[in-house]
Parts: structure tokens; C-alpha cells; sequence
């Protein structure tokens, strides 16, 4: 797999030319990007991201159910053959802290992500 690389969220371009990541970090990428998008933040997929609204920052919500939810995301990605996430939920700031491993077909690669609004 290769695709464009980003740099917080943009392009990065390197003396005037983008760059390019392959392999597990493009896997990385990727699940990065999918984790990053909220369910119904695009009018074009509404269908498209993760309930973090809906679901995962609700109060009394179960860990598990949360971490299920994040790891089918991660499972949907090009790639991934497995992941072992650990999620931390604040539901009252609103914030999700996930670490953890996912394997993919270029290897393992770690998975550290901090969501907020």
C-alpha cells in the first residue's frame, strides 16, 4: 500500500514535492485517519466514522463496548489482521486516549491516538 503522506493532518511536501509512505506506516496512516473522523462529519458519508457523540463519550458507557467499536474501525482497514487496543475514556472532557499494537500485512506497528474535540 502507498499513499500520500501527512504532516498534522496536511500534506507534507518536502523542497516543493509531496512525499510518499508505504508499507505498515501507510496501514498506520490510514487507521489514524479513520479514528480521527466523526460519525456524521462529512455531508458527502454520513454513514462514514466513529460515534464518538453518539456512543463513545456518553456517560456509563461500557469500556468494552467502546473498544469494541474502535477496534472494528481498525479491523476495516485496508490491511489490518489484528489489534490489541487499549482505550481510556473521559467523558466528561470528552477525550479518548487509545494505545496499543495492530498487525498488519507489512507488519506490526504501534497505535498511539488522542481524540478531543
Amino acid at each position: 500500500m502507498r499513499d500520500l503522506r501527512l504532516t498534522g493532518n496536511d500534506l507534507d511536501v518536502t523542497a516543493g514535492d509531496v512525499s510518499f509512505v508505504e508499507g505498515a506506516e501507510a496501514i498506520a496512516q490510514d487507521v489514524t485517519m479513520r479514528l480521527r473522523t466523526w460519525l456524521g462529519e462529512t455531508v458527502y458519508a454520513p454513514r462514514v466514522g466513529v460515534p464518538y457523540l453518539q456512543i463513545v463519550f456518553r456517560r456509563g458507557e461500557p469500556i468494552e463496548a467502546i473498544r469494541l467499536i474502535l477496534e472494528q474501525q481498525i479491523l476495516a482497514a485496508p490491511g489490518v489482521t489484528g489489534v490489541t487496543a487499549v482505550p481510556s475514556v473521559d467523558p466528561i472532557n470528552r477525550r479518548l486516549s487509545l494505545s496499543g499494537t495492530m498487525a498488519t500485512d507489512a507488519g506490526s506497528t504501534p497505535i498511539e491516538l488522542e481524540i478531543s474535540p
